[in-house]
C-alpha cells in the first residue's frame, strides 16, 4: 500500500521532473530481517496514527546525476560536494514523502513526520519486532535507487 505509492512517487520524480529514463522497478515485499543499503542513504520516521520508517538509498552516479540536476550543471568546488549530496538525499526523499503522504492510510491525517536523518554511515538497518520490510529497486540510466519502508505489514504491503 505505501511502498506503492512510494513506487509511483519516486518514478515521476525522476522521470518526469528529472528527465531520467526508468529502466527496470523490481519490487521485494518478502519478509526479511535486514535491509542492505546503498552508499548514500537518508530515513524518515513517521508516526501518529501509522509507524513506520521510510528508507532510500542512492547509487553513487546516480545521485550524482541528481545533484548535477538540482545545481542546473553549476560548478562547484569539490569541499562542498559532501554537503550537497546529503542536501538532495534529504531533498528527493522529503519529496516523495509530501506527494505520497495523501495516499497513506487516513489521508495522511494524523500522522507525523520527522525531518530526514542521512545515514551513510551504516550499510545495514535490522528491522524492529513484529515489522516487515518492504523495497523497491528503480532503476534507470544512471543507476538505483532503493526505496523501502519499515512498519507493520498491513500499512507496507
Amino acid at each position: 500500500m505505501i511502498l506503492d505509492s512510494f513506487i509511483l512517487q519516486t518514478k515521476l520524480l525522476l522521470h518526469e521532473d528529472m528527465h531520467l529514463e526508468i529502466i527496470d522497478v523490481e519490487t521485494k515485499k518478502a519478509d526479511y530481517e535486514v535491509l542492505i543499503l546503498k552508499e548514500f542513504t537518508s530515513m524518515i520516521g513517521v508516526g501518529g496514527k501509522i509507524n513506520l520508517i521510510t528508507v532510500i538509498s542512492f547509487d553513487s552516479e546516480l545521485l550524482n546525476k541528481l545533484v548535477s540536476i538540482f545545481l542546473d550543471d553549476e560548478e562547484v568546488d569539490e569541499s562542498e560536494i559532501s554537503e550537497i549530496r546529503y542536501s538532495v538525499t534529504g531533498e528527493v526523499i522529503n519529496t516523495i514523502m509530501g506527494l505520497a503522504l495523501p495516499t497513506f492510510p487516513y489521508r495522511g491525517k494524523g500522522i507525523t513526520i520527522a525531518p530526514p536523518v542521512i545515514i551513510n554511515e551504516v550499510s545495514i538497518l535490522n528491522k524492529y519486532t513484529n515489522s516487515k520490510i518492504a523495497s523497491a529497486n528503480i532503476t534507470t540510466n544512471f543507476g538505483t535507487v532503493s526505496i523501502s519502508a519499515i512498519g507493520e505489514a498491513k500499512f507496507i504491503n
